[in-house]
């Protein structure tokens, strides 16, 4: 009986079809994650650019402003739970005041600042000059709810980081935010 099975074209097709199915399906779902991913990554690198172009204009922050600033520009509905860090850079790699940060994910953006000195990579630097700033903004998020198949792909870690010259040198901070970044209020 078996052997009659394996010579029975239509018993062939049955049996093609059935190991075609699962390498399809996961074709499918890998195709459906990468795409997923992929849209985020450009939700995010558009939402860390637009906070710092509108940061990078101005001279004075206050938290209030500030805050609803983060809550129009960063649309939670569709970057879900993310992790928001803002810095204030020099071009000699010292940060005036500690990083502002922001969002329901606590510390899921990587450190790239050791005390008032930044460490990661900048677009330009220069030693001899002290009156030009840049905002570094850290935008991260996990792929987890974005993956049908979390099993291929895991639970990744998504970052996106927007870097602009700041019109302002100095940046006036209100007494909320100058405590939270450990300034003394001016």
């Amino acid at each position: 009986m078996i052997s009659r099975f394996f010579r029975d074209e239509n018993a062939n097709a049955v049996l093609e079809f059935a190991l075609f199915v699962p390498v399809m399906i996961g074709i499918i779902l890998a195709s459906a994650d990468l795409y997923n991913i992929n849209r985020m990554r450009g939700v995010m690198e558009q939402t860390a650019h637009n906070l710092s172009s509108i940061l990078s204009n101005q001279q004075e922050w206050n938290i209030k402003s500030f805050d609803y600033l983060v809550e129009q520009v960063v649309d939670v509905k569709s970057l879900g739970s993310y992790s928001l860090v803002v810095s204030k850079v020099n071009l000699d790699r010292t940060m005036d005041w500690l990083p502002i940060y922001r969002g329901e994910l606590d510390a899921a953006c990587p450190s790239k600042s050791e005390g008032n000195r930044y460490l990661d990579d900048m677009p330009e630097e220069d030693e001899d000059v002290d009156n030009i700033s840049l905002i570094v903004v850290q935008l991260c998020r996990y792929t987890d709810s974005l993956v049908l198949n979390s099993g291929l792909l895991g639970n990744k870690l998504m970052e996106s980081v927007a870097v602009n010259r700041l019109l302002y040198h100095s940046i006036i901070l209100d007494k909320p935010l100058s405590e939270e970044v450990g300034v003394e209020y001016e």
